[in-house]
């Protein structure tokens, strides 16, 4: 069995990204930054759904003496997935970048000897469309914020450390996944107009961006995981794509694909003017969803989607 150290399992995609190993049959450890019980009603009901699929070690936060001990205690260990992050929103204007970086990557050095002598020698990072060099643009790929910042050089220090130990390190870039137990956003603020029997405005549609169903996300990182322990040395990269298209387009997509499911009218209204934006017009991914998972099933992850939103409607009457 496949053991995996995951970091960042509380959050949105991480908990998703919990689920998938442990559905290949992975056994997860995961740390945690916080206490089981801290944090909003989202965090704990996320942590709730994955109690049974990983190992969740509380107030365990990267490269803390915790973290270490337990990697010693988790030996052997095939596999490190770096997916927790301080901030995912990379419009925050509070978000400092050096501090973030150093909350990522605090004792890497430790952390890199440990993971050695619990026979680790393979790390997964995960990266965002946001960061410097990623993704696809109208035009050049810089950093998006402080949170873009705060990832790229994350990822610099990574594979400055990876390339010095002759490691295996991949990458999984990710852009704007939706779906049950998503986090504050676009999607999330859509859908909650329309449960609310309201109709929103998309106050910025002429953006291109890059959405995709969480679940089918989920099961690629997985694969993505799964795999990298058995390449060569040196780098990989993967950046899924699913849904690239202008906001107003995608919002389209959306309603169309729930309005039947839920019930509701689903409409949304478009700013006019558009708010001016202050990042690219264009950020995407690169590589076809449908071209790394095997059994893609949209229309499932619809259906899933669908009923995590009526659920949650109804608890909140």
């Amino acid at each position: 069995m496949m053991r995996v150290l995951l970091t960042g399992a509380s959050s949105f995609t991480g908990a998703w990204f919990a689920k998938a190993l442990a559905g290949r049959g992975c056994e997860v450890i995961a740390p945690l930054r916080s206490r089981l019980d801290a944090g909003d009603a989202d965090r704990r009901s996320r942590l709730a759904r994955i109690a049974g699929a990983c190992r969740l070690i509380e107030a365990c936060p990267f490269g803390s003496e915790c973290f270490l001990a337990l990697i010693r205690a988790s030996r052997p260990l095939d596999i490190l997935c770096h997916h927790g992050a301080k901030a995912g929103d990379h419009r925050d204007p509070a978000l400092d970048p050096l501090a973030a970086t150093v909350a990522h990557t605090r004792a890497i050095e430790r952390v890199l000897e440990a993971l050695a002598d619990a026979g680790c020698r393979t790390l997964l990072l995960t990266g965002t469309v946001f960061e410097a060099d990623e993704g696809r643009s109208d035009g050049p790929l810089a950093a998006v914020g402080a949170y873009g910042l705060a990832k790229t050089l994350t990822w610099h220090v990574f594979r400055y450390h990876a390339d010095r130990s002759g490691l295996t390190l991949g990458k999984f870039v990710i852009a704007s996944p939706f779906g049950p137990c998503e986090k504050p956003g676009l999607v999330r603020q859509l859908v909650t107009a329309w449960l609310g029997r309201e109709v929103p405005t998309l106050c910025r549609p002429q953006l291109v961006r890059d959405h995709l169903q969480v679940q089918l996300l989920a099961a690629a990182y997985a694969r993505f995981a799964h795999d990298l322990p058995e390449r060569s040395d040196g780098c990989h990269r993967l950046t899924p794509s699913q849904f690239a298209e202008p906001l107003d387009r995608f919002a389209a997509r959306l309603a169309d694909s729930l309005s039947p499911r839920l019930g509701l009218p689903c409409r949304f209204r478009c700013a006019a003017p558009p708010e001016a934006a202050d990042e690219p017009l264009v950020r995407l991914g690169l590589d076809p969803l449908r071209e790394l998972v095997s059994d893609l099933d949209p229309e499932a992850a619809w259906d899933g989607y669908a009923r995590a939103l009526l659920e949650s409607g109804n608890q909140s009457d």
